[in-house]
C-alpha cells in the first residue's frame, strides 16, 4: 500500500509531463463509450429496427475503435516510458530493488488508467447524447433524445480498458528486468546509424505499390483474394518506401550543393537522414492509418452522394404493382384518395413480356429479359415526364436494350450487340440500336428490358404471354409515411389471401418508393456517420502519435540546438529548420495516404458513378486542415522545448 502512496503522489507532482499522457487515453476511452452508448441507445435502436437491422455496424465500428485505441494508447504509454527510463534507472541506482520499482510502476500506471477511465465515461455520457443527435439527423427520423446513462456502455468500457490498462501495466513493471541500469540512464541517448540508400529496395518499393493499384483495378475471380494480395503488395511496399525510397530521394537531395549548403540545410537534411530508420516504420504506419481514415470517409461520402443523387432514378415511380390480377390498380386508388397531400401526379399500365434471350459475346446462358413494344416505352417516358430522346426503331430487327446494372468501368458496351430471343416457335435475332443504364421502372423489378417494334410484339403474340404493369408517381413521395403504410398492408392482405387459396406461385410484387427511401436514408446515414466518426478518430490518433513521436525526440535534441545557438544560429533560423523538418514528417506520409486512398476510392466512385474529384475534395481538404493544425501545433512544441521556452 505504501508504494502505491509513493505512486499516486509521484503522479500528482508531476501532473504536467502527464498530462498528454492522460489526454490521449481520456480520448480513447470517449471514443469507445460514445460508440457503446449509440450500440446501446433505445433512440437509435428504434429508429434502426424500423427500417433495418443495422446495430451489427456499431458493434463492428466499437470493435474497431477497441483495437486501435489500444494500439494508440501502447504507443502513447511506450513513448512515456521511454521518457522515464532515467527516472527508473535513479530509483535503482538509490538502492530501490527492481521488485518494488516494478510494483510502483504497475500501481502508478493502473492509477493513471482508473482515473482516464473515469473521466473518459463522465465526458462520453455527456458527449453522447449530442452525438447520439446528430445521427439521428443524419438518418431522418423524428425522435426525442432522452438524457439517459447506458450502464451496458459503461460496463463493457471498464472491461475493455481495465483489461488494456492491465496489459500495459504489467508492460512497464517489465521494463525493470528487461534493462541494465546503464541502459535506462543512455536510454535517452541512444542514436541509429545513417542508414544506407539502396537504389534496389527503392525500385522494388514502387514496384511493391505499382503491383498492388494494378491488382485492385484489375479484379481477380475471387473478390477476398484480390483486397488482401492488394493490401499485402501496398503495405509492403510503403514500409520499403518510407525505408528505403525516401531515403534515396533525401540523399539525392545532398547532391544540390547550392540549396544543401543553404542556411540550416545541411543540418536540417543530416538530422532527417540521422533518425530516418526509427522515423520510416512510424511514418509508413502513419501513411496506411491515413488512407484507411480517407478511404473510409471517401467510401461513405461516395455512397451517401450516390444514394441522394440517383434515388429518383433507380426508383422513378412512387409505386409499381405487378399484381394486376387481384384488382391492385382500384384498391390502390381508393387508399392515395384519402390522402390529398399524395395525389395521383401521373400513372401508366403496360403489358411486359418475359422471354429468354442470349447476348452475343457473352457466356452461353440464355437470361430472363423482358421485352415491350415501342409504343409502351413512348408512354413510359410520357408518366416519368421525361423527353423521348431514343432512336425510332425503323427495322423489325432493331431493338433498345436496357440494363440497370449496366457499369462502363467493368462491362463492355451494348451498342452494336445482337441478342438472340426465344419465341418458343423461333429463336430471333436482332441488333442492338441504342442502350440505356438506368431503369424504365423501379430498380430490382426489371433487369434487363429489350424494346421491340409494334409489329414485332404482335407478329410473336408477346401480349398473350405478358403481364401487367401499374405504376404511378404520387405527390410529395419523400412524405408519404401513412399512405406507404396502408399500401403494405394492402400487398400483404393480397399476399395473405394467395397463400390461403394457394395461388402465391407467380403473385407479382409491389415496389414503394418511400420504403426504399426510408431504409436506404437510414442506411447511408449510419454509413456516413460511422465513417466520418471512425476518419475523425484515426486522425485524432495518427496526429496525436506524431505529436508523441515528436515531442519525446525534441527533448532529446535539446542539447544539439544548444549547441547551434552558440555557434552563432538565432531563433529564427532555428524555427525555420523545425518547421521544415516537421513538413517532411507531416507531409510525406499524408501524401501518400492520400494516393493509396484516391485509388482505393476510384473503385467505388466507378461503382457508384459519383464524381471522383469532389469526394476527394470532401474528404482530403478537411482532413488535410485538421492535419495541418496537429503540423503547426507540434512544430510550436518542439521549438519550445529545444529552445527551452515555457
Amino acid at each position: 500500500m505504501q508504494l502505491f502512496d509513493i505512486a499516486f503522489n509521484n503522479i500528482k507532482k508531476n501532473f504536467k509531463n502527464y498530462f498528454v499522457y492522460i489526454l490521449s487515453m481520456i480520448f480513447s476511452v470517449t471514443i469507445y463509450f460514445i460508440f457503446k452508448s449509440i450500440e446501446h441507445s433505445n433512440e437509435i435502436n428504434e429508429a434502426l429496427l424500423s427500417v433495418v437491422k443495422l446495430n451489427d455496424a456499431f458493434k463492428g465500428a466499437a470493435i474497431v475503435i477497441a483495437i486501435f485505441s489500444a494500439v494508440f494508447v501502447w504507443y502513447s504509454n511506450s513513448f512515456f516510458i521511454r521518457k522515464r527510463k532515467k527516472e527508473i534507472g535513479l530509483y535503482s541506482l538509490l538502492g530501490i530493488e527492481k521488485k518494488q520499482i516494478g510494483r510502483m510502476l504497475f500501481y502508478e500506471t493502473l492509477a493513471i488508467g482508473t482515473i482516464s477511465l473515469g473521466i473518459g465515461i463522465i465526458v462520453g455520457i455527456f458527449l453522447s447524447k449530442i452525438f447520439i443527435g446528430i445521427l439521428i439527423k443524419l438518418i431522418g427520423i423524428p425522435t426525442v433524445i432522452k438524457f439517459t446513462m447506458s450502464f451496458k456502455a459503461i460496463k463493457e468500457t471498464i472491461t475493455i480498458f481495465f483489461i488494456l490498462f492491465l496489459i500495459i501495466s504489467a508492460h512497464g513493471y517489465s521494463i525493470i528486468y528487461r534493462y541494465e541500469l546503464i541502459e535506462l540512464f543512455k536510454a535517452e541517448n541512444k542514436r541509429e546509424k545513417e542508414p544506407k540508400a539502396s537504389l534496389i529496395l527503392s525500385a522494388l518499393s514502387l514496384i511493391l505499390i505499382g503491383g498492388g493499384y494494378w491488382i485492385y483495378n484489375h479484379p481477380l475471380n475471387s473478390f477476398m483474394l484480390t483486397i488482401l494480395i492488394t493490401l499485402v503488395l501496398v503495405i509492403s511496399g510503403t514500409y520499403v518506401l518510407f525505408g528505403s525510397c525516401i531515403i534515396f530521394v533525401i540523399k539525392a537531395l545532398k547532391k544540390n550543393e547550392k540549396k544543401y549548403f543553404k542556411g540550416l540545410n545541411m543540418i536540417s537534411t543530416s538530422q532527417l537522414l540521422y533518425r530516418i530508420k526509427g522515423n520510416s516504420k512510424t511514418l509508413a504506419t502513419i501513411a496506411i492509418l491515413s488512407a484507411s481514415t480517407l478511404t473510409a470517409m471517401g467510401v461513405s461520402v461516395s455512397y451517401y452522394k450516390n444514394f441522394s443523387e440517383t434515388m429518383d432514378k433507380s426508383m422513378p415511380f412512387s409505386y409499381v404493382s405487378t399484381l394486376a390480377e387481384n384488382d391492385f390498380d382500384k384498391q390502390f386508388k381508393s387508399i392515395v384518395d384519402k390522402y390529398k397531400n399524395n395525389r395521383i401526379l401521373s400513372e401508366v399500365h403496360v403489358n411486359v413480356a418475359e422471354l429468354e434471350v442470349k447476348l452475343s459475346n457473352s457466356d452461353s446462358r440464355e437470361l430472363p429479359t423482358s421485352i415491350i413494344s415501342e409504343s409502351q416505352l413512348k408512354k413510359i417516358f410520357k408518366a416519368r415526364k421525361l423527353n423521348y430522346d431514343l432512336p425510332s426503331l425503323k427495322s423489325e430487327k432493331e431493338v433498345i436494350f436496357f440494363d440497370e446494372f449496366y457499369n462502363s468501368k467493368f462491362m463492355e458496351s451494348y451498342k452494336n450487340k445482337k441478342v438472340t430471343v426465344d419465341f418458343d416457335s423461333s429463336k430471333e435475332k436482332f441488333n442492338i440500336l441504342d442502350f440505356r443504364d438506368y431503369a424504365l421502372f423501379n430498380e430490382h423489378m426489371l433487369f434487363k428490358i429489350i424494346a421491340v417494334k409494334d409489329s414485332v410484339y404482335h407478329k410473336y403474340n408477346l401480349k398473350d404471354k405478358s403481364r401487367k404493369i401499374d405504376a404511378y408517381i404520387v405527390d410529395n413521395q419523400n412524405k408519404s409515411e401513412a399512405l406507404d403504410k396502408e399500401v403494405n398492408n394492402l400487398y400483404k392482405k393480397i399476399k395473405d389471401k394467395a397463400y390461403d387459396e394457394g395461388k402465391s406461385e407467380n403473385l407479382g410484387m409491389v415496389s414503394s418508393y418511400y420504403s426504399v427511401y426510408k431504409e436506404i436514408s437510414t442506411m447511408t446515414g449510419v454509413m456516413l456517420f460511422i465513417g466520418i466518426f471512425l476518419g475523425l478518430v484515426f486522425l485524432i490518433c495518427t496526429g496525436s502519435i506524431i505529436f508523441f513521436k515528436q515531442l519525446s525526440e525534441a527533448q532529446e535534441e535539446v542539447s544539439r540546438y544548444d549547441i547551434l545557438r552558440k555557434v552563432g544560429a538565432d531563433n529564427k533560423e532555428i524555427k525555420m529548420n523545425i518547421f521544415k523538418q516537421m513538413l517532411f514528417v507531416f507531409l510525406t506520409p499524408f501524401l501518400v495516404g492520400s494516393i493509396h486512398s484516391l485509388v482505393a476510392v476510384s473503385l467505388f466512385t466507378g461503382a457508384f458513378k459519383v464524381n471522383l474529384l469532389e469526394v476527394s475534395v470532401l474528404t482530403i481538404i478537411p482532413y488535410l486542415i485538421i492535419y495541418f493544425i496537429y503540423y503547426f501545433v507540434t512544430s510550436n512544441f518542439y521549438y519550445k522545448t529545444v529552445t527551452r521556452q515555457s
